[in-house]
């Protein structure tokens, strides 16, 4: 019994690569490719969906903050109509109320410009 020799077990290798078509090397090559092209859209989708996802809570976060800054500034300047100017409680509100309506009309109207 002969043991094989090296060059034969090289060239079955070798055939075995070389006998793929042209036309199959590059489509192999192209699905290689699409594959890195593939698995890089998918990170930066991952990474772009971490930052969308952080800056909503961030501003989640700062508007809830600037709605109860806006509610103690309110509550403020009604205990200063009471307190310091000696108003009764019910002007009070109402003037606090028209503040508030001409304020939001104001800001409706600049956002509905901007949206233009």
């Amino acid at each position: 019994m002969a043991a094989p020799s090296p060059t034969s077990s090289t060239s079955s290798a070798n055939q075995g690569r070389g006998s793929r078509h042209p036309f199959e090397r590059m489509a192999l090559l192209l699905a290689s490719l699409l594959d890195v092209h593939l698995r890089m859209a998918l990170q930066e989708v991952s990474r772009e969906r971490r930052r969308l996802i952080g800056g909503v809570l961030l501003l989640g976060m700062g508007l809830g903050l600037l709605a109860t800054s806006f509610l103690l500034a309110s509550g403020a300047i009604l205990i200063w109509l009471v307190h310091g100017l000696g108003w009764g409680l019910i002007p009070a509100l109402l003037a606090m109320g028209v503040l508030d309506l001409a304020l939001a009309g104001i800001l409706l109207r600049v956002g509905g410009v901007l949206l233009r």
